[in-house]
C-alpha cells in the first residue's frame, strides 16, 4: 500500500483496534472503502441507508480512537488548545448518520427515485 495506507494501519490500527480479529491491513481497507463508497453512495442518496450505517460505525471508531488517545480532555468544561474536543466532530457526524440511518433518504434522492419507480410498478 502506499506509505499513508501504512501509517494508518502502524498508528492507528495496530494500538488502538488490535483487538479486531484478522490482519490490521484488512481492517484499514474496510475502513477506507466503508468510507470511500459509502460517502458516495450517501451523496447520491443511493443505498443511503447501509451508506450511513457503514459511516456511523466508521464514526464511532473515531470517536473510540480520540477518546483512547487523548481522553476527555476536560469535557465539558476543559480549555482545550483548539476549542474543540478531538472526538466532538466525529461524535457529530456520527449522530447524523445514526439520523439518516433511522430516516433514510430525502425525496430528492435515487432512493426515492427508484421507490417511486417500484410502486407504480405494484400499482399497474
Amino acid at each position: 500500500g502506499t506509505p499513508e495506507f501504512q501509517g494508518f494501519v502502524d498508528f492507528i490500527i495496530k494500538p488502538y483496534f488490535s483487538f479486531l480479529p484478522g490482519a490490521p491491513e484488512v481492517w484499514s481497507a474496510i475502513h477506507d472503502y466503508a468510507e470511500f463508497l459509502g460517502g458516495i453512495c450517501f451523496a447520491l442518496g443511493f443505498l443511503t441507508r447501509p451508506a450511513a450505517l457503514s459511516l456511523l460505525v466508521t464514526m464511532l471508531s473515531a470517536v473510540y480512537f480520540h477518546l483512547s488517545a487523548t481522553g476527555l480532555q476536560g469535557f465539558p468544561l476543559g480549555h482545550v488548545s483548539n476549542y474543540s474536543y478531538d472526538f466532538e466532530e466525529p461524535l457529530l457526524y456520527a449522530l447524523i448518520f445514526l439520523m439518516f440511518w433511522f430516516n433514510g433518504a430525502g425525496p430528492l434522492s435515487v432512493d426515492s427515485i427508484i421507490y417511486k419507480s417500484i410502486s407504480q410498478d405494484d400499482e399497474n
